[in-house]
């Protein structure tokens, strides 16, 4: 009897999986190449944003970055940007509606670092 009704609780599990999957693999995506630089906004008496070049990074191919510490890798699913691996390691970034990265803290709070395409590799 328990058996029976393993079977369609089953077929019905393998019938719906390859749905799910491919929702889930159409979310992932690839940034541009290019470029990024990232900065907080500045104060009233100063410059209006302040540069951060030690969180910029460079977009080399798929899902490859680099900067000046090292390179390393990067998953970007719908509007989250979370780097794998290298100098930048657990770094997460939400695109807000103006099209621009923003940082997203551990407890999931929006942080004030911002990021965005800034132009093509330079070559060396």
């Amino acid at each position: 009897m328990r058996r029976a009704m393993i079977r369609p609780a089953l077929a019905l599990v393998l019938a719906v999986l390859p749905v799910f999957a491919g929702q889930a693999a159409g979310d992932l995506d690839v940034l541009p190449q290019g470029r990024y630089g990232c900065w907080t906004a500045g104060v009233a008496t100063g410059p209006a944003l302040i540069d951060h070049p030690e969180r910029g990074f460079a977009i080399v191919r798929g899902s490859s970055y680099r900067n000046a510490a090292g390179s390393g890798t990067y998953l970007l699913v719908s509007d989250l940007l979370t780097f794998t691996r290298g100098p930048l390691k657990d770094l997460r970034l939400r695109r807000n509606r103006d099209g621009y990265w923003q940082q997203i803290a551990r407890d999931g709070e929006l942080e004030p670092l911002k990021c965005s395409r800034v132009g093509a590799i330079l070559s060396a």
